[in-house]
């Protein structure tokens, strides 16, 4: 049953980061947010990380698209490190 636990831990941080950057002007140091979703993702057994990757992928190009105008570059290079380590 743990794993559904952290695996709803992780899916509500990205959404939430994912609405925080959409339709936003102003952007707030986020690296604390975007290393804390990498971490939990990182720490999800392998079965769930295997069966999530394509839907992160997607919420994680949402991400860097929604937040393109906003993200600075620190918080929008570890997003494309993350992308790239999902597509690689």
């Amino acid at each position: 049953m743990r794993e559904y636990e952290e695996f709803f831990k992780f899916a509500a941080k990205a959404g939430s980061l994912e609405g925080y950057l959409y339709q936003r002007e102003k952007g707030e140091p986020l690296a604390n947010w975007v290393g804390n979703i990498d971490n939990m993702y990182q720490k999800l057994p392998d079965p769930i990380k295997e069966d999530i990757k394509k839907e992160y992928a997607f919420v994680l190009s949402r991400i860097l698209t929604n937040g393109e105008k906003v993200l600075e570059e620190e918080i929008s290079s570890k997003l494309k490190r993350m992308l790239s380590e999902l597509e690689g």
